[in-house]
């Protein structure tokens, strides 16, 4: 009896996560299709002239595969979201290795930050082909997936310390590895210990300035406001919010020139950019004003107690928020994913132990970690070793549906069609790769391609939210995708031809000049018209 009821609950189970699934992809149109079909072409096949096919379609796949979960890991059923916990495990291990290899390839600097950001807009591209069609992706739907991802990763985390815990010597030198651990945290982040200076500072920056925008606007401060203030504490808030967003974008752009700026220059060696070379290769007082700036101790940790306050004040009115509904469901979607990934953790862990045990963490992590953290490591057993390693490919899937999460939030795409909007932005990251590669005439192709995808998938957009998923459009959209399609061609083969001419003509010579710009002006004309549609 008890066997015949577990069979049916599971079955239901297995159903409801099907028509899960289905509501949020069903019936995609005929532009959707399409820009599926051309963002996987393109993606694999410049993919395979970059980084090569193997590793090409790997990405791709491994995309594919987290588009499944972020699905699942969004819905707001606690027994789908425990579902999506499940399925997150195995998909992180399987996304872990394309993820590290584009963070190490970019960490490197020089041609390996162009392979870094071609393996990362890889795996991007087949996110956004699996979600092209679900209509959650532009309104919380990579964030809330990206929040179940990291609540899995906290039921995997509990696997690991429940299988140390019994561990004389693993509880040892915990306290001592913790302490150490900390001390190495407040030396990167507020003393500026190395030289990961600039890029720590830009990070704090980002981070205060980001919580503290959705913390102004989440907590209803006014609340705490006699009325005849709340006029002008509404105007404060505006321009602390004002202020935040250009601080934001400040941060982005350092970053950016830590990493760009070396890559870019021979005078620069040292990859990221650091306090020594800005002062170096500034004038006098500006140099010397960043890097103080950069570098100041009081600052670093006035930025992290903004940090520190703003995620406080979100926790709390979180709370209370939760207070106000209904408890028990709350916890149960709270809870599903980490239960999910907690039990499924249990069974790949044991299937990892072996291979981990071919692993030295010492060797992996020496010069990155302190000794007492290595110490502890060799302490574990490969249980609680293959589960942390679980943790980590967790981190990996959490981390690109953030990356996902942030373009929406700095409005670099829109909230319609922002699948086909991830899905262009990639296919360009990667014409650009064949730029810096010096494949010119397969980064035109690729660059046009990027234009036609994002106007298919806006296109199919506008189809859905005006007509829905059941109307008859297939003649409509074919004719669309064929007209798309038709342009792109036009655009990239005269840009080819112009390109083949005015590389074999002498550009010294004005006249050849001057029809190189008025060419490049008309070329841009064309591609803007075929946008306006």
């Amino acid at each position: 009896m008890t066997t015949d009821r577990l069979r049916r609950e599971g079955r239901a189970l297995l159903s409801s996560t099907v028509q899960q699934v289905r509501t949020a992809l069903a019936r995609p149109t005929a532009s959707d299709v399409a820009t599926i079909g051309c963002t996987l072409a393109v993606a694999v096949v410049v993919g395979s002239a970059l980084v090569g096919t193997a590793l090409a379609v790997f990405a791709t796949v491994a995309g594919l595969v987290a588009a499944l979960a972020t699905v699942l890991l969004a819905s707001d059923r606690p027994i789908v979201r425990t579902v999506g916990g499940i399925v997150s495990v195995p998909t992180a291990l399987l996304m872990v290795s394309p993820a590290v290899l584009a963070g190490a390839l970019v960490v490197s600097g020089g041609v390996g930050l162009f392979a870094g950001l071609t393996v990362w807009a890889l795996v991007v591209a087949g996110l956004a082909s699996g979600l092209v069609s679900w209509h959650r992706l532009g309104h919380g739907g990579a964030r809330r997936g990206a929040t179940g991802t990291m609540l899995a990763a906290v039921g995997v985390g509990a696997v690991v310390v429940a299988r140390i815990l019994p561990e004389s010597t693993a509880r040892e030198r915990a306290g001592t590895a913790a302490a150490d651990t900390l001390d190495a945290i407040w030396n990167v982040l507020v003393v500026a210990d190395g030289s990961w200076a600039v890029v720590w500072f830009a990070g704090l920056l980002f981070g205060a300035a980001l919580s503290t925008s959705y913390c102004l606007a989440y907590v209803p401060l006014e609340r705490v406001i006699p009325p005849d203030r709340r006029t002008a504490f509404s105007d404060a808030v505006a321009t602390a919010t004002r202020v935040c967003s250009y601080a934001i974008r400040l941060a982005i752009a350092l970053a950016l020139a830590a990493f760009v700026t070396p890559t870019v220059t021979e005078r620069i060696e040292e990859v990221p950019l650091t306090p020594p070379a800005v002062v170096a290769e500034l004038p006098h007082p500006i140099g010397i004003a960043i890097a103080t700036l950069v570098t100041d101790s009081s600052i670093r940790l006035g930025l992290l107690s903004l940090f520190g306050l703003a995620v406080s004040l979100a926790a709390l009115e979180w709370g209370r928020r939760t207070l106000r509904r209904d408890i028990a469901v709350v916890l149960a979607r709270v809870s599903g994913p980490a239960i999910g990934g907690a039990l499924v953790a249990v069974v790949l862990a044991f299937a990892l132990s072996d291979a981990v045990l071919a692993v030295d963490p010492a060797a992996v992590l020496e010069g990155t970690a302190p000794p007492s953290v290595l110490e502890l490591l060799a302490s574990f057993p490969p249980f609680a070793l293959a589960a942390a390693v679980l943790v980590l490919a967790l981190f990996a899937l959490s981390s690109v549906l953030s990356t996902v999460t942030m373009v929406r939030v700095f409005r670099l795409v829109p909230a319609r069609a922002i699948g086909g909007a991830l899905a262009a932005g990639s296919v360009f990251v990667l014409a650009v790769g064949l730029a810096v590669v010096d494949r010119i005439e397969l980064g035109v192709v690729a660059a046009a391609f990027a234009f036609v995808i994002w106007d298919i998938g806006e296109y199919a957009d506008g189809v859905r939210a005006e007509l829905g998923r059941g109307a008859e459009t297939v003649r409509a959209e074919m004719v669309h995708v064929g007209g798309t399609l038709l342009s792109g061609a036009v655009v990239a083969g005269g840009t080819i031809a112009l390109y083949r001419w005015v590389s074999g003509a002498q550009i010294s010579d004005p006249t050849n000049a001057a029809i190189a710009l008025g060419t490049g002006l008309l070329a841009v004309v064309l591609v803007s018209w075929a946008l306006r549609g």
